[in-house]
């Protein structure tokens, strides 16, 4: 089950091969971590009832060392995190260990060549645990137990005074305990990308970044593909014929590339016209490729040392295989404010497409893997109450609308829609579901006799979705008390 980090095979030969007449100054801290994790949702059934059928609760008690190695020269850097645990499930009566591991390091060859290297492991049943980015929109419900290994290594040049060109290979391995029906899908997930931030003089920067994804799935279970294909074949005869429908794939490839360029006017205000680029190429034809094309321009403002805000906006273009294209706007807005020394207050609201397709919690069905038009409002604030007790409060909302060829073969299915006589476009339609999310919560952060701290998170979830099983309110309360000091140095 738990896998070895090979990150750190790559770090001894590329780091501790230095000259051993190079200085350098190591340290090992230590401590401990105690934990109390309190969840519970309750399930929303389609006529807005409870249903008690599916609530699930968790109050977990878990307690377990953490180490810290750190290690640096004058060329090169490492540090090495594990915090081990060992879990008690008080409603379910179960135990279990768990593992958070990360390390990172990065090495200058010379002035201007560095390498980085991160690793991440985790053996967890906690999402807020894995790394987030534009795929992990969603919560985990459920609470299902999984293991997850992100790796990444990266190089940057830098020419000029101000320009750099980096290039970096990312890996994610996901693997969950529990994949049958309705479970969580496993996948592989390998990134290449490529960027260049190049000053063309004081007033002038372009940046382009491009990268490719390459996605490998579970396969498909055949009773699936049996219902897909007699749909597809129902509203386009043929679409098949050249397809070996025994040996289908959820495997897919990404394409993006994104072109920006940036004026400024001072140091407190720039506009931006930017380009971004995206493809989804599906390797069988359960979903439908994907082409996205957003253009926006932009402005950054630095209105007083206090406040500054960001937005742009401008219009988007999809256009999905066998579909007629659309056209759409993208828009975004944020402001930050420093109410004073102590506090603080940001909200972003954005506005436009993406292609969903590494969600966390994707199921069998690909419940959360398709065209996804979103709109995002958040609202945060933080503030020091005194100089060792900070607060954190948020609260968010977003609406999304999916669409997914495989949630509209089987709901047409199941209604028993006569496919021969519906066009593609009202297909599209009943391939489409909407989701609304509300959120809510906050941090209390409490640091004494120097080496210990506390904290307390609440964070409430409210989600109303088109889909069964998929509509619930859920709260979860998680208390921490830690005590981490240096042990070594030398």
């Amino acid at each position: 089950m738990i896998k070895t980090p090979y990150g750190f095979l790559i770090l001894l030969s590329i780091l501790f091969l230095d000259s051993p007449l190079q200085a350098r100054q190591n340290s090992l801290s230590g401590g401990l971590v105690t934990g109390i994790d309190f969840s519970e949702t309750k399930y929303i059934d389609i006529d807005n009832e409870l249903s008690s059928s599916r609530n699930s609760s968790k109050q977990k008690l878990s307690i377990g060392p953490i180490i810290i190695f750190n290690s640096k020269s004058r060329k090169d850097q490492i540090t090495a995190r594990y915090n081990p645990s060992y879990t008690h499930d008080v409603k379910l009566n179960n135990n279990n260990w768990e593992h958070d591991f990360f390390l990172t390091a990065n090495r200058h060859f010379t002035q201007r060549l560095q390498l980085n290297l991160s690793e991440k492991f985790i053996y967890s049943d906690d999402p807020s645990l894995i790394a987030s980015d534009d795929n992990n929109a969603s919560y985990r419900k459920d609470r299902k137990r999984y293991w997850t290994n992100d790796f990444s290594l990266g190089t940057s040049y830098a020419y000029g005074r101000t320009n750099t060109v980096e290039a970096g290979y990312y890996n994610r391995i996901l693997r969950n305990d529990y994949t049958g029906i309705g479970g969580y899908e496993d996948y592989d997930r390998h990134i290449a990308d490529l960027s260049l931030i190049h000053h063309i003089n004081p007033f002038w920067n372009i940046t382009l970044a491009t990268s490719y994804t390459r996605g490998l799935f579970d396969p498909p279970s055949q009773p699936l593909v049996d219902s897909v294909i007699e749909g597809f074949e129902s509203i386009s005869p043929g679409i098949t014929d050249d397809t070996d429908t025994t040996n289908l794939s959820n495997n897919l490839s990404e394409y993006r590339a994104d072109v920006e360029l940036k004026h400024l006017f001072s140091k407190r205000k720039s506009v931006q016209l930017r380009y971004e680029f995206s493809r989804t190429d599906y390797d069988a034809i359960l979903r439908n490729n994907t082409y996205l094309h957003n253009l926006t321009i932009g402005a950054e403002y630095q209105y007083s040392p206090r406040l500054s805000l960001s937005f742009g906006g401008g219009p988007s273009y999809e256009n999905t295989d066998t579909f007629d294209p659309n056209w759409n706007y993208n828009a975004h807005l944020n402001i930050q404010y420093d109410v004073d020394r102590h506090s603080k207050i940001s909200t972003y609201i954005d506005k436009g497409y993406d292609q969903e397709n590494f969600s966390y919690d994707n199921t069998t069905l690909g419940r959360n893997q398709g065209l996804t038009g979103f709109w995002n409002a958040k609202l945060s604030f933080s503030h020091a109450l005194l100089d060792n007790l900070t607060t954190q409060i948020f609260i968010s909302y977003r609406e999304e609308t999916q669409e997914n060829v495989l949630y509209g073969v089987i709901s047409s299915v199941e209604n028993g829609t006569d496919f021969e006589n519906t066009d593609r476009e009202a297909f599209r339609e009943e391939s489409v579901f909407n989701r609304n999310i509300y959120q809510a919560g906050g941090t209390l952060k409490y640091t004494f006799q120097q080496f210990w701290t506390t904290s307390l998170s609440y964070n409430y979830r409210n989600q109303n979705s088109d889909l069964i099983n998929d509509s619930f309110d859920e709260h979860r309360v998680y208390l921490t008390l830690a005590v981490q000091k240096e042990l070594l140095r030398w």
